[in-house]
């Protein structure tokens, strides 16, 4: 089991049993179809829009230590990722083991690449983390804080670059106002989550003003799955176990969360970093020239990922290439370019979805195994009491 108790801990960390076959977490192969069909499409787009001006022997010049050092970057990335898991278990006095913590995260990330809006990789992290031994109410108190985080390391990044990158946004028309809109979004969740964390009142203030209106009540009822009477009920039983788990982690370990802060940064420069590399490596093999430098590269991805997931398609397959290809076309030559983000979303993208796919039907094989061998064992003693 990836929890172990703490004795001296306030709340009990109790293991939950593993998850019967009804209540697996399921994958939408429709989804990874869609994910990795439209992505091709949108780089088949750019190299017709290329036309003579593409080099095929790019691919052909770019040495395979380049492709492996990309792919150890990824690797990387999701490294600083389970560490982060793994310090954030600590607040709760739990060991959560490295491996299992950077299968979590790692198919975390693959649920938000074949998701719509990337919106099923926190759902499918709470579901494992319960499977592997960790009560439901430590699984969301540590993704919740994971995620507050997260939005604090996006609102620092953004307010480091928006000033010096809008107008490589605004050469897209429209694109400014999305990027603002993101970055606003950003923050205005973490002022929410920050608000209803520490203040009761506000919690009420907010209760009156979501459910005020008939129309919300509506909305919110069908994206709660209940009826509009139970409504403000429902969402009062939330932020409420919401509050009670972030004092839970701000009593216990402020500085982990700092040091959060630091790391979801730091796996932002190292997974940005990639498609610099994959573009170095380009150059160094077949005598292209770079003029982008590493800061520039990462802070145009960074303000692009700010809008990019407001696109419904799965993981915004099609808007990240799109993105990069007209922000980054005047500084890096467009035929370079264009190999580059091709060579780059494959690494991260869809070779990501494919290994995801196997490790994912590996850990559901595996796990329906320990379970029926757990029912056939109680079975043997004559019943899970016994």
């Amino acid at each position: 089991m990836a929890g172990k108790e703490n004795n001296n801990n306030e709340e009990k960390i109790h293991s939950n049993p593993l998850k019967t076959p009804k209540s697996e977490q399921k994958i939408s192969y429709k989804n990874i179809f869609y994910a990795i069909f439209i992505s091709v499409v949108v780089m088949l787009a750019i190299f017709a829009f290329l036309g003579k001006d593409l080099k095929l022997s790019y691919f052909l010049e770019l040495s395979w230590y380049w492709i492996v050092g990309a792919i150890g970057l990824l690797v990387g990335a999701h490294t600083i990722n389970a560490i982060r898991l793994v310090l954030l278990f600590r607040i709760f006095g739990i060991k959560f083991r490295f491996r299992d913590a950077f299968v979590n995260n790692f198919l975390m990330q693959y649920f938000n690449n074949i998701t719509p809006l990337a919106v099923g990789g926190q759902p499918y992290q709470v579901y494992d983390l319960t499977a592997r031994g960790i009560n439901l109410t430590t699984a969301a108190a540590v993704i919740v804080s994971r995620y507050v985080t997260t939005n604090i390391a996006i609102i620092i990044i953004a307010l480091i670059f928006l000033p010096q990158y809008w107008s490589a946004f605004l050469n897209i028309p429209g694109i400014g106002i999305f990027v603002f809109f993101g970055a606003f979004m950003s923050f205005a969740v973490l002022v929410l989550l920050a608000t209803v964390s520490y203040s009761q009142k506000m919690l009420d203030i907010l209760l009156k003003l979501l459910t005020k209106r008939k129309f919300m009540k509506k909305l919110l009822s069908k994206f709660l799955k209940c009826r509009p009477l139970d409504v403000r009920e429902i969402l009062r039983e939330k932020f409420q176990e919401f509050h009670r788990y972030m004092l839970i982690v701000w009593r216990r370990g402020p500085q982990f969360m700092i040091l959060d802060v630091f790391l979801a940064i730091s796996f932002s420069f190292v997974f940005k970093f990639i498609l610099y590399f994959v573009l170095l490596g380009i150059t160094n093999s077949s005598g292209a020239t770079l003029n982008a430098s590493v800061i520039d590269i990462w802070g145009i991805q960074e303000l692009l990922y700010l809008v990019a997931y407001y696109v419904p398609s799965p993981g915004a397959s099609g808007a990240i290439e799109a993105g990069l290809f007209f922000m980054l076309g005047g500084s890096v030559s467009r035929s370079l370019l264009g190999v580059g983000i091709a060579v780059w979303r494959i690494i991260t993208y869809h070779l990501f979805i494919v290994v995801g796919t196997i490790a994912f039907l590996g850990v559901k094989k595996l796990r329906n195994y320990n379970y029926e061998g757990t029912k056939e064992q109680d079975l043997h003693d004559g019943g899970p009491d016994n």
